[in-house]
């Protein structure tokens, strides 16, 4: 029986483009099923794989178009009722109507058409994706953003109006722990003026039995209410352990490196990772889902290299992996640009007692072209950018300072890819094994952990020409 709308809804469209029949043979990276029209790759919002839809047209280029499911004609035989109250409308989540069991499987194609697409690489080894044992409740972070207007409060972005925000009462992704705090925070923050409000809101959780600590970004000073508010979030019976103020500075948001202030309690948690305990200051960046880290981490570590040089780790952080580094026995010089960062990384370090590791506060891109100019060469790169990837021109001169392994460990497969073709084409590198890790259940993202070793056999490719689903 047909239904309206990827939830059985009606989903009316203000675009008023032609409607046509697909059928979803796939999924694109970021969530889109993929579909085909008279030869053209059309992307298709809300459909999944097996679905044969009637779509609009919402926009097409040269490569390809954009359509979004009207009706679903007949349902995938993976297609399941959406266990969360707030989709599709929620942009957080991409999947959640997609049996859990096909997901991981699924992101895996996502890597294997980036490497061949973006990166150029003929039939990549990709592993079967690791995958969580429960795919709800993992997330230790959350980050929420509040719109700069008296009673709305704070959320996520809404999926067909990315400016809009959606207060999410019953999401299924952070810990519990870290929900009702979100939730014993809202209605305070809905009822702050508009010249007084953070404008985002960054809550961490910590061990078992804390209570989060929030990280609230806003403009210049905080305020007298935010003082107050402060005050009793961290009070007796409070749903926080601390909460942190940081200012914008010149026009532009302050990162997690900035100056902030502590405006109750703690400015920072506990978060154990095997058998390390790690101290997080607000803001810091640190895997928000524990168990998927570490068996990441276990990879990491049995693929490291034993060549003469140590290991050299890039985007280091609080050092989360650095301590497990430290177990192969090498000595590690691991850098990151994130003062406040590194000072974290150093008292982690002496907590656990964990020897080896030379901490430094370098930005990357700088510290890269420095040790090319040097004479030292390392065993092992490991490297652990942001989203965007590597600097720009970095990814070359990795393949110059490493002797026997480069790991690239990346949350974004797409510059992955990239980078991993500028490293191969480039040097005498080869792409070994890529391992996808569903980090982030039920939502588009993928995390990748990357080995090269030396080789001379070119894998690279000349581009060929195909659609393109997603930007490289």
């Amino acid at each position: 029986m047909a239904s309206h709308g990827p939830e059985g809804n009606p989903n009316p469209s203000s675009h008023s483009g032609p409607q046509f029949e697909l059928t979803v043979d796939s999924l694109a990276f970021g969530g889109d099923g993929v579909a085909r029209h008279q030869g053209l790759v059309v992307l298709v919002e809300g459909g999944l794989p097996g679905d044969r839809v009637r779509a609009r047209l919402i926009r097409r280029s040269r490569n390809f178009a954009r359509a979004r499911v009207e009706e679903i004609l007949s349902p995938s035989a993976s297609r399941v009722p959406a266990p969360c109250p707030h989709f599709p409308e929620c942009g957080g989540c991409a999947y959640q109507s997609l049996d859990y069991s096909i997901q991981p499987g699924e992101k895996r194609k996502q890597v294997v058409d980036l490497l061949e697409r973006v990166g150029r690489f003929p039939d990549p080894a990709v592993a079967p994706a690791l995958a969580p044992l429960d795919p709800f409740l993992y997330r230790s972070r959350m980050t929420y953003v509040l719109p700069l207007r008296k009673d709305s409060g704070p959320g996520l972005h809404r999926r067909s109006a990315p400016g809009g925000i959606l207060e999410v009462e019953a999401c299924l992704l952070p810990e519990s722990v870290l929900q009702q705090a979100y939730l014993g925070i809202r209605s305070d923050l809905r009822r702050l003026q508009p010249c007084g409000r953070p404008f985002r809101i960054e809550i961490q959780a910590g061990e078992p039995g804390e209570r989060p600590v929030a990280l609230l970004r806003g403009r210049g000073d905080p305020g007298a209410e935010i003082l107050r508010l402060a005050t009793l979030w961290t009070g007796k019976g409070g749903p926080l352990d601390g909460v942190v103020w940081s200012g914008e500075v010149s026009g532009r948001h302050r990162g997690p490196g900035g100056r902030t202030r502590i405006l109750e309690g703690r400015g920072h948690v506990f978060r154990s990772l095997g058998p390390f305990q790690y101290r997080i200051p607000a803001g810091s960046f640190f895997q928000a889902n524990a168990p998927m880290a570490v068996s990441l981490f276990g990879e990491v570590l049995r693929r490291c290299g034993t060549a003469p040089g140590g290991i050299l780790e890039l985007y280091c952080g609080v050092g989360a992996l650095s301590l497990f580094l430290a177990g192969t026995g090498s000595p590690v010089l691991a850098l990151e640009g994130d003062r406040s960062a590194v000072k974290a990384a150093l008292d982690n370090g002496r907590a656990n007692r964990v020897p080896g590791i030379d901490f430094r506060a370098e930005e990357v891109g700088g510290a890269v072209r420095r040790l090319e100019a040097s004479p030292r060469r390392f065993g092992t790169v490991v490297v652990d950018p942001p989203r965007s990837g590597l600097p720009p021109g970095t990814a070359p001169v990795l393949g110059r300072l490493a002797r026997e392994k480069i790991l690239y460990l990346s949350c974004n497969p797409s510059t992955l890819a990239r980078d991993l073709r500028e490293i191969v084409a480039e040097g005498d590198w080869r792409l070994s094994e890529v391992i996808p890790a569903d980090m982030f259940p039920m939502t588009a993202e993928i995390e990748c952990l990357a080995e090269l070793v030396p080789g001379a056999v070119s894998q690279v490719r000349r581009r060929r020409i195909s659609p393109s689903l997603t930007a490289s």
